[in-house]
């Protein structure tokens, strides 16, 4: 067997990206040379390690990461950013109030053409757009992360041009819960009714009880997606909004009255069938008619009733 004698330049360069070693050594300037390198797996391995020492000077090079055309390496970078954690909450920030901070990740040689690469959600993006792909992963970190820093400017990302940024948005202020609850409830006053109904439907995910009376108001909205949003959000809050909505039962404005007895239908506690039985004498013919389909309801469930249609009303 001949034995090829490898160029000591390329010994080192094979060294220097050899990811096991870099670990093992928590070379952090290496691991982040090796964020460079033409291979993927490499990339890819070293965004891995790099969350494994919680470096400040890792933040930088992993968000430029997050504009990977592998999804692999984004996904290692995302990952490693969340595990690093404080320092990495400044800079995530930073690019969700300010979209042109992304250009500050871009290597002055990036390759140019209509590469496709995917992003959260599936979302097909080409690779001149990865600026707006970082802002979206931004999102998606920090409600890993749960720094309470981020909840204004995630909150105030609701009311983004993307709907990628948005849609993570959304999703990463309902893991804060209470803590996301007072700039969602201000956003229930937003001139915007889009911005409205996605503020409703993050409160109901929050799953906190002071999520309630911001939605039982939202009922009052002009707005009938509004309306139905708060309806829904107060649905999934279940049994912390049952004793709220009961109340509401009582409220003069008919909207409240309605979606309440339609929330009380779908939440299903029978605590709740003596307001809805008041509420079947409601001078308002919708009212009542979603009143009484709620006692059905509810009854049914607690097999008070037969499970048969009953037959149809003239109301």
């Amino acid at each position: 067997m001949q034995w090829k004698r490898v160029p000591a330049e390329e010994q080192q360069d094979e060294r220097r990206f050899n990811i096991d070693l870099l670990r093992a050594d928590e070379d952090v300037d290496g691991l982040i040379e090796a964020l460079g390198s033409d291979d993927g797996l490499t990339r890819q391995r070293a965004a891995l390690a790099l969350g494994d020492f919680g470096e400040a000077k890792a933040a930088g090079p992993l968000i430029r990461a997050l504009g990977d055309p592998l999804t692999a390496v984004r996904e290692a970078a995302a990952d490693s950013l969340a595990m690093l954690g404080s320092p990495a909450v400044g800079p995530l920030v930073e690019l969700i109030k300010h979209p042109e901070a992304s250009g500050n990740y871009e290597e002055s040689t990036a390759a140019g053409g209509a590469v496709t690469v995917t992003g959260p959600g599936g979302q097909a993006w080409e690779i001149a757009t990865r600026r707006d792909l970082r802002r979206v992963y931004a999102a998606a970190i920090l409600g890993e992360i749960g720094d309470l820093s981020a909840v204004g400017p995630l909150a105030r990302a609701l009311g983004d041009a993307n709907d990628d940024l948005r849609c993570q948005a959304s999703g990463a202020l309902a893991k804060f819960g209470s803590e996301a609850v007072e700039p969602l409830a201000a956003m229930l006053a937003d001139p915007n009714p889009e911005r409205r109904i996605v503020a409703a439907g993050v409160l109901g995910e929050t799953g906190d009880a002071s999520a309630v009376d911001p939605l039982i108001g939202a009922l009052r909205d002009g707005n009938n997606d509004v309306r139905g949003a708060a309806a829904g959000a107060l649905i999934r809050m279940g049994d912390a909004a049952v004793d709220r909505l009961i109340g509401a039962t009582k409220e003069s404005d008919r909207n409240v009255r309605l979606y309440a007895a339609g929330a009380l239908k779908y939440i299903g506690d029978p605590g709740a069938i003596d307001a809805l039985r008041a509420l079947a004498l409601d001078e308002d013919k919708d009212v009542r008619s979603v009143a009484e389909d709620a006692i059905d309801k509810i009854q049914m469930v607690r097999g008070e009733m037969p499970a048969e249609p009953s037959p149809p009303t003239s109301r």
